[in-house]
């Protein structure tokens, strides 16, 4: 099994991702219906029982929709933290046999992947983000963030494939259709991250070894794909830094990125 990332969904409507490396497969997160995932999986190759372990954020709809399906065809290990477990046995109280619950912040193995949670600033439950090494290559995630936290960004300092969120522009937000206490959460510390912040995350991930950086949980109201990729892309020139930068749609790739612990895509300053 190849290395690589695959987005199935991204976007306040639904978020789910495939990560393998080192011939283990996991999911982030299964916030659209079980059927888009197997129709998902079954466009880059791969079943359902190829997956070793479904990894979760955190407990929002757009996060776990598929979960109640799930839960009555697999016996698939679901992680979460004791808070996002907490929440999601309230609502689907089956779901006890398949939770393996942690702290935020705990380290464990799935299969041959060494898997880093880190808690997270969002209004839910106890939310993560995630740092995975495995295959010779890691992978950070992390979305759904108020705003980036030194002990995020330190614990996702070297990976070489990071999926963070670029969720909104700051002026379209303003001048958009929510309603002011929406506006209000979405851009407090427990919401979500701006393009801005996202960018000016980036350039310090990129100075520091990042070789592939993918936009993700972008507001189809308040951003376009277009938006966000100038505004990280334009920071990072401006910095004289050079990096791949991919934007995930709302509904699957079209391909998967495949990542090589052997490829030589430079990032880092310009001479």
């Amino acid at each position: 099994m190849q290395n690589f990332y695959y987005s199935l969904a991204s976007g306040s409507s639904g978020n789910c991702a495939v990560w393998s490396a080192g011939g283990t497969a996991v999911l982030i997160d299964a916030g659209i219906s079980f059927r888009a995932i197997n129709q998902g999986l079954s466009a880059v190759g791969l079943t359902f029982s190829d997956l070793s372990a479904v990894l979760l954020t955190h407990e929002h709809t757009d996060h776990i929709k598929a979960l109640g399906t799930m839960l009555k065809k697999s016996d698939i290990p679901i992680h979460a933290t004791f808070g996002t477990a907490a929440a999601i046995l309230q609502k689907l109280p089956a779901a006890e046999k398949n939770l393996k619950p942690f702290g935020g912040g705990e380290r464990f193995s799935i299969g041959s992947l060494g898997v880093q949670s880190i808690p997270s600033p969002h209004d839910a439950a106890e939310p993560v983000c995630y740092r995975i090494d495995g295959g010779g290559t890691s992978l950070g995630y992390a979305t759904d963030l108020g705003y980036l936290p030194s002990t995020i960004r330190d614990r996702l300092l070297g990976c070489a494939t990071i999926v963070l969120e670029s969720n909104h522009d700051v002026d379209m937000l303003r001048d958009g259709p929510y309603p002011w206490h929406l506006k209000e959460r979405i851009r407090g510390t427990r919401g979500h991250l701006s393009n801005e912040d996202c960018a000016a995350a980036a350039s310090q991930f990129v100075m520091n070894g990042t070789q592939r950086l993918i936009l993700s949980h972008l507001s189809d109201k308040n951003n376009t794909p277009l938006t966000a990729l100038r505004t990280t892309e334009g920071f990072l020139q401006q910095n004289h830094l050079d990096c791949e930068v991919i934007v995930a749609p709302r509904a699957r790739m079209e391909r998967p990125i495949s990542i090589s612990p052997e490829e030589d895509i430079q990032c880092s300053l310009f001479a």
